[in-house]
């Protein structure tokens, strides 16, 4: 059997493959035309539905998505979604999962997902792409994630790519939400912040500017040589100011585990454990802060309050006004629209992992002037 999967069928596959710990596929070939053998024709049985995180038997909303390179070399089956590849894309767009199963190279991944995709969910894929952790397969929102991962892409790669598919619509689109995702996201969440901090006023976000992501800063020997560590990495940063934001997850306090083990016994090893990674993180701030860095812890009550990211963005707008001359006046007057401030914090809703996001992400997408067109939230 041979098959050549598209689009969010190809995103399934990919994803399962990335949470496996497999390693980024290398080598890149021409799209090969589809075959059952050594079975005479396509049945459900044969596809290797695993490999693409779904179950058997296929349900009645299980579509596969693949494509094929010509028109006579079309796939029948009831739960086949099959496309033609379009004329004009670059040589060797295509790669290999394992054995049987092929998907388009992660830059055409995104390029086709750019018209199925709502901007930001399309966008927070870029992150995940170039990223070093991968949402599940099955359920994107809720399930698992998969972290310290191989990146199987860069901006910069995908946007080369752009450069050579031609003048599409859905080139456009792509490079609109490549200009809002960054190299080297280290969790969803995180990717989130960044987002946020990216996206101008109008598009729903805080329109701090371009950012970068898990960089390494060296500690001066001075402070090494008292104890402090060799260096820091500050999840986001916003270039060309001093300011940043670390996502401080409920893992930085887990109070859970202090619970956990009192209810076993003996708590001093959890209660040792939240002591340490409480100070470490105080540590980071004054750290980085005597390298220049004011860097805003960021915490998941912070994205779920109402308003609760618009303090933390205010806060790092005006710490800019502050340190790097950077008027906060637009910002505050944005702030204060009542309609942009429901519309912002219910796209931050429909971004985190929680059962309520799908909810506020249509009733976001209901909102919208596109809303007829088909498009993923997730």
């Amino acid at each position: 059997m041979h098959l050549t999967l598209s689009h969010q069928t190809a995103l399934r596959a990919l994803r399962v493959w990335r949470c496996a710990r497999n390693p980024p596929p290398a080598q890149r070939h021409e799209l090969s035309e589809p075959s059952p053998a050594p079975r005479a024709r396509w049945t459900s049985s044969i596809v290797p539905l695993g490999e693409l995180g779904l179950e058997a038997p296929l349900g009645p909303k299980d579509v596969i998505n693949v494509i094929v390179p010509s028109a006579h070399s079309r796939v029948r089956a009831s739960f086949f979604s099959c496309r033609v590849q379009p004329r004009g894309l670059p040589t060797d767009s295509f790669v290999t999962l394992g054995s049987n199963v092929c998907i388009p190279c992660p830059e055409l991944l995104f390029l086709q997902l750019a018209e199925v995709m709502t901007p930001e969910v399309h966008a927070l894929l870029g992150y995940e792409l170039c990223g070093t952790y991968s949402r599940s397969a099955v359920d994107p929102r809720l399930d698992d994630v998969a972290y310290d991962v191989a990146p199987v892409t860069s901006i910069e790669l995908i946007g080369r790519y752009l450069d050579r598919c031609g003048r599409r619509s859905s080139v456009s689109l792509a490079r609109r939400s490549l200009g809002r995702a960054a190299d080297n996201a280290w969790s969803p969440i995180e990717a989130v912040v960044a987002l946020m901090a990216r996206l101008e006023p109008h598009e729903g976000g805080y329109g701090l500017g371009t950012v970068s992501l898990n960089v390494r800063h060296g500690v001066s020997p001075e402070l090494v040589s008292l104890g402090c560590r060799e260096s820091r990495v500050p999840d986001i940063e916003v270039l060309g100011t001093r300011v940043g934001f670390n996502y401080d997850s409920q893992a930085h306090l887990d109070l859970d585990s202090i619970v956990a083990a009192t209810v076993k016994g003996d708590p001093s090893a959890a209660l040792r454990n939240v002591r340490e990674k409480s100070l470490d993180d105080l540590k980071r701030n004054r750290e980085l802060a005597a390298m220049g860095h004011i860097v805003l812890p960021v915490t998941s009550s912070d994205l779920f309050a109402p308003g609760g990211l618009d303090a933390v963005m205010l806060e790092a707008a005006l710490a800019m006004e502050q340190f790097d001359g950077r008027s906060a006046d637009f910002l505050r007057a944005w702030l204060s629209l009542d309609a942009e401030a429901a519309r912002r914090q219910r796209l931050i809703w429909s971004l985190l992992p929680w059962p309520e996001g799908k909810r506020h992400a249509r009733e976001l997408l209901e909102s919208v002037p596109w809303k007829d067109r088909p498009v993923s939230t997730g």
